[in-house]
């Protein structure tokens, strides 16, 4: 179970993550707010897996809170939420400790995604949130399709349908990117498919 905290100022948006994060089996809410004092007074009570903070908040702003938490050795992961898809903003976010960034407008189909990736991950640093030089360059049309399906949550069976091909299809593109991207698990697609915007 990956229990996490939610904060954002915009009443409507957090009630729609929270709706969509509810019922979710591995997903447990904890806590909703509406201003960074009381996201970091959350996160210092529960020590949640993950924190999911909108840069733009009252009182204390998400870059803030996330400097706040990984100064008081928290080991909370922290997912950032923004509407401004600016590479300065993902350097400052990188640099307060996020763990990963997400677009507010891409967050329905992507924060799932990234909740689990990033409470999956050992890593106790930050990873990049957008690389410079993205690996996936190096795949093939098809294994990038595969690969975007992959960090969405599908299975191989559900892929193979997807596209009508078999499933030994699918596990040859997969074995094939892990060996281009010198990656060994499938947290590890996912996590490279949220980092470099292919998802």
């Amino acid at each position: 179970m990956i229990r996490i905290i939610i904060a954002d100022d915009h009443v409507m948006f957090r009630q729609g993550l929270i709706q969509l994060l509810q019922g979710v089996e591995d997903i447990e809410i904890i806590a909703a707010c509406g201003d960074g004092q009381m996201a970091l007074a959350t996160v210092c009570e529960f020590i949640p897996d993950v924190v999911v903070l909108d840069i733009s908040m009252p009182l204390m702003d998400g870059l803030t809170t996330a400097r706040r938490i990984v100064q008081d050795g928290l080991p909370t992961k922290i997912v950032v939420l923004t509407s401004h898809d600016d590479p300065h903003v993902r350097q400052q976010a990188a640099a307060a400790g996020a763990h990963a960034f997400v677009l507010k407008r891409d967050a329905f189909e992507q924060l799932l995604a990234t909740i689990r990736a990033v409470a999956q991950s050992s890593e106790i640093m930050p990873f990049a949130l957008r690389q410079t030089e993205d690996q996936s360059t190096d795949l093939t049309d098809r294994e990038r399709q595969v690969l975007r399906l992959i960090a969405r949550g599908l299975t191989n069976r559900a892929i193979s349908t997807d596209f009508g091909v078999s499933i030994k299809t699918v596990d040859t593109h997969r074995t094939n990117m892990m060996r281009k991207l010198d990656l060994h698990s499938t947290a590890e697609l996912v996590r490279h498919a949220i980092t470099t915007g292919n998802v």
